[in-house]
């Protein structure tokens, strides 16, 4: 066997071992409905089932107010809030297929590593409680205003001002030197000489990932010490790039509220926290990242930044975005707004900005004043309204080229809404604000361009399904990435491809990993697909004419749904009352409430029957 086959293969013989039906039917009652099995959708609040199961295609769907569909795989990622690889490790387990030799030991390898932490994070904890860590804790209680309950609930701590403390008390347990190095809990001199504890004379705060497993900490100095805040280096266990501060913790208020609050500090996570605002999550001090968008978008669509619009707290806005800019510098505030873009609209999530007043962290505003945070967040400005009010500033232009130059520097910005209705708003707001009309300011943005959809045609490979040949168009075509940076995962069915569109997106060499990465050999197999050669152009228009067959296919199947429905009733109440009520509502007589529901169905199998063979033109989506 072909190494690249053998990750592939796993997740196939998963898909084989476990029925689908019996699997999902834990969590929602099925009905058998055709060829199909009906339910209802256990992602949103419904009366009338609308989630099915099609075993024939070894997928799912709802065709309700959420739209969520996939297989086994995503059902568990969405079902449990995990990635695909964790969804793997948890059906593979429970199908008895045994994963590859080389990620078995790098999980039982990570496993131990989460171990040490999990232990030091104890240590550290009894350190705070016990004799000598009662500077620490009333720096937490006092200095930081943090109740005993909150303290208890993150699991803080206190390193000793001491050389191998932690190093001595995990040897105890078991543990090895090895290992508590890898997992960036010591610091190993150069010399030969013994290695020593990273973390000394500073309250611990634990880091975890989004399942509540200890990956790090943060250690906050008492006296002054630099740097301010030590955290732990970068690992196989940790990432600042891939890790939320207490996302564990906020995961469920933010599916509740619909929004994730983010911050840059640990702090200012604890005390919106204490004050009953618990929603809130922090980048450590790093710019806000696609992955870590990624992992907010499976809980909420709208994000905002909460940071002190100071100098110091605007800058640390702009990081938080990706945006590593000068203000001043068109062409750096250009990438700046791709970054923006690439955050918020490769994840459609809702990117929002919330200026604190000035003079207080966040922890203390919202302890101190919770009317004052909740006014912001709720009513946060979109990222690109923050950046095109801070840029116009408060003065109107006194002159035709200042105002020239204004709409040059908001003119990327400009460019990186796509929504022409939230455009248009932006517009007519800054026209107002030079004095000038809609119009001038619209033609001097546009010398910048706006994309306009190109013409659709006919295109693709065969022997693969629409979405697998779209999938290897794309790998083909890396120039495309630019074009689908809106497009949603959820255009696969199966989440190893959803995998590696998502990686696609944003790894150009994503396809260099490992072996035994499923993912990357996946692409691997597509990719030796034989295409037509196609110029960037052809490549573009074939990519929409195979996107159109897939969202084709994807109606097909909900009509599928709907006339077994419809047979369904046929055969309980018989044809001609069908017929009968059919023939009524194309009338647009009004059903009766015992029979608004049947008539809903009838009206939308029509309009799907009619949408499947509408004819297009092309250059129309």
């Amino acid at each position: 066997m072909h190494p690249y086959d053998a990750p592939v293969d796993a997740v196939e013989e998963v898909k084989r071992k476990l029925d689908l039906v019996e699997y999902i039917g834990r969590t929602t009652k099925l009905q058998k409905a055709g060829r199909s099995f009906r339910g209802l959708c256990p992602f949103h609040i419904e009366k009338t089932p609308s989630f099915h199961v099609f075993p024939d295609r070894a997928s799912w769907r709802c065709f309700g107010s959420c739209g969520e569909g996939g297989d086994l795989f995503s059902f568990v990622q969405k079902r449990d809030n995990v990635d695909f690889r964790a969804a793997l490790r948890s059906l593979a387990q429970e199908a008895g297929v045994q994963l590859s030799a080389e990620s078995a030991q790098r999980r039982g390898q990570h496993e131990r590593l989460a171990a040490v932490v999990s232990a030091a994070v104890d240590y550290y904890q009894k350190q705070l409680n016990g004799p000598g860590g009662e500077d620490a804790l009333r720096y937490l209680r006092e200095a930081r205003g943090l109740s005993l309950e909150t303290i208890a609930e993150f699991r803080l701590g206190w390193a000793p001002d001491e050389w191998r403390g932690l190093r001595d008390y995990l040897r105890s347990r078991g543990y090895e030197e090895t290992e508590m190095l890898a997992a960036g809990l010591l610091v190993e001199p150069e010399g030969g000489r013994e290695p020593y504890d990273r973390f000394r004379g500073r309250v611990i705060v634990p880091i975890a990932d989004e399942r509540g497993e200890f990956i790090g900490m943060g250690g906050r100095g008492l006296h002054g010490e630099e740097p301010k805040y030590l955290n732990s280096p970068q690992s196989e266990l940790f990432d600042k790039g891939r890790t939320l501060f207490a996302l564990d913790h906020a995961a469920a208020a933010i599916r509740a509220s619909g929004t994730a609050v983010v911050v840059e500090g640990y702090m200012d996570v604890l005390g919106p926290w204490q004050a009953g605002f618990r929603n809130v999550v922090a980048t450590m001090g790093t710019s806000l990242t696609e992955t870590h968008a990624a992992l907010i978008r499976r809980f909420a669509r709208r994000v905002v930044l909460a940071m002190d619009p100071d100098a110091a707290g605007l800058a640390a806005a702009e990081r938080a975005g990706g945006l590593f800019i000068a203000l001043d510098s068109p062409d750096r505030m250009a990438q700046s707004a791709r970054s923006a873009e690439a955050i918020a609209g490769g994840h459609d999530i809702e990117l929002r900005v919330a200026p604190l007043p000035s003079g207080k962290d966040p922890d203390e505003i919202a302890r101190d004043e919770p009317a004052i945070w909740e006014h912001a967040i709720a009513n946060a400005p979109t990222y690109a309204d923050f950046l095109l009010r801070r840029l116009m500033g408060p003065q109107a232009p006194d002159s035709p080229s200042e105002a020239r130059r204004i709409v040059d520097r908001l003119k990327p910005v400009l460019l990186a809404v796509r929504d022409p209705v939230e455009r248009a708003v932006y517009v007519q707001r800054i026209a107002r604000h030079l004095g000038v009309n809609e119009e001038a300011v619209l033609e001097r943005v546009r010398t910048g361009g706006f994309a306009r959809p190109r013409p659709l045609s006919d295109g693709g490979a065969q022997r693969l399904t629409p979405e697998e040949t779209l999938l290897a168009m794309l790998l083909r075509f890396g120039h495309l990435r630019r074009n689908l940076r809106t497009y949603p995962e959820g255009l696969f069915v199966s989440s190893i491809d959803r995998e590696v569109f998502h990686r696609w997106l944003r790894e150009e060499d994503f396809h260099l990993a490992p072996a035994d990465d499923p993912i990357a050999q996946r692409a691997l197999a597509l990719a030796a697909h034989r295409l037509p050669p196609l110029s960037h152009e052809e490549a573009w228009i074939a990519v929409q004419a195979k996107l159109r067959d897939v969202l084709r296919d994807r109606i097909i199947l909900h009509q599928a749904a709907r006339t077994e429905e419809i047979a369904e009733a046929e055969r309980t109440l018989g044809a001609n009352q069908i017929a009968e009520l059919s023939n009524d509502v194309w009338r647009g007589a009004v059903p009766s409430d015992e029979s608004r529901e049947l008539a809903e169905m009838l009206i939308e199998d029509l309009q799907l029957g009619l949408s499947i063979h509408r004819r297009e033109v092309p250059g129309e989506a």
